[in-house]
């Protein structure tokens, strides 16, 4: 393995691909600089609050760029992320943060209502991160705050095979949700080998996400890989077929990332619509398996191949995806 750390790997990625876009909004563009900038002073905040090595910090938090720049800020600091599905109850919310243990939550502005019920009872939590409008609940700090702290990340030695960067839960088959453990070394192999298998091009491709950055296979290929590859990432804060063709013209997207669910929806779109894709070189499925007759209409209507990706959250969660 090349790399210790998903911090590594990142830093290393953001002096060679330096002024190159990371992250892609319709209206703004992160380079690798501000990303890697944005998330050290995240990284050294969270160590002068008290965060120390293998701390779990809850991410709660739509797709953004503030997701990636605190998801790195936590790996940064040494802790491990624990995304949180913003479809749980706050009961569910609750069990989740209590099952892992967790020391502190960034949480967006607008889940702040559930947010409060959520943490109710939990006395290990004792640092609130709020993102959004530069308010917060009484006791919490402010995400820009963070991005203004001024000091060095304290140097963390990590243990590839052994020290956690993620924990992901998963329902399973039975009972409650279980927390998925994936190693640096875990997320490392599987992006280098999804950039290996789809032959992603550094500079060049822009993966537009509108997947939840809470679920491993957008964490993963939508925003780790391209991360740690050169690529940029466009992230979509919810799932609207409209909003999502206006993102993928705005930002020249050139690789779509969907479930089965939303292939079937698009086959519906407007022909008008289906021309705004031409950026778009081919897609990815995953999360169920893609009936033959949406893939086969999906690629006949918009001219696009499209892959089917395999494989469960405890493995990063990448194992296989068919050639194109």
């Amino acid at each position: 393995m090349k790399y210790k750390s998903i911090p590594e790997a990142f830093r290393r990625a953001a002096v060679e691909f330096a002024g190159a876009n990371a992250v892609k909004l319709p209206d703004k563009i992160f380079s690798f600089r501000e990303i890697d900038e944005a998330s050290e002073r995240i990284g050294a905040a969270l160590a002068a609050k008290g965060i120390v090595k293998n701390d779990r910090i809850a991410l709660y938090c739509a797709n953004g760029p503030e997701f990636a720049i605190a998801y790195m800020g936590i790996l940064k600091a040494g802790a491990t992320v624990v995304p949180v599905n913003l479809l749980l109850s706050p009961s569910e919310v609750n069990y989740i943060l209590n099952d892992a243990g967790v020391k502190a939550l960034f949480y967006h502005q607008v889940l702040a209502e559930k947010t409060a019920e959520a943490r109710a009872g939990l006395a290990g939590l004792n640092l609130g991160i709020a993102i959004g409008n530069n308010t917060a609940a009484p006791g919490d700090v402010v995400f820009g705050d963070l991005l203004a702290f001024e000091a060095e990340v304290p140097e963390i030695d990590v243990d590839p095979a052994e020290d956690v960067a993620a924990i992901l839960y998963t329902s399973g088959t039975t009972g409650y949700p279980k927390g998925a453990q994936l190693t640096h070394r875990n997320l490392l192999a599987d992006t280098a080998s999804v950039q290996q298998a789809l032959r992603l091009k550094a500079r060049e491709d822009v993966l537009l996400v509108v997947l939840p950055m809470f679920h491993s296979f957008a964490a993963t290929v939508g925003m780790l890989t391209p991360l740690l590859h050169g690529l940029s990432f466009a992230p979509v804060p919810r799932f609207d077929p409209g909003l999502v063709v206006d993102h993928i013209e705005a930002t020249g997207a050139t690789v779509f990332l969907g479930v089965p669910s939303m292939y079937a929806l698009y086959l519906k779109l407007p022909g008008e619509q289906v021309n705004r894709w031409r950026s778009v070189r081919f897609c990815i499925s995953g999360g169920a398996a893609l009936p033959v007759a949406v893939l086969r209409g999906f690629e006949a209507r918009f001219g696009l191949p499209v892959l089917e990706g395999d494989g469960p959250t405890e493995c990063g969660p990448v194992t296989c995806v068919n050639p194109r």
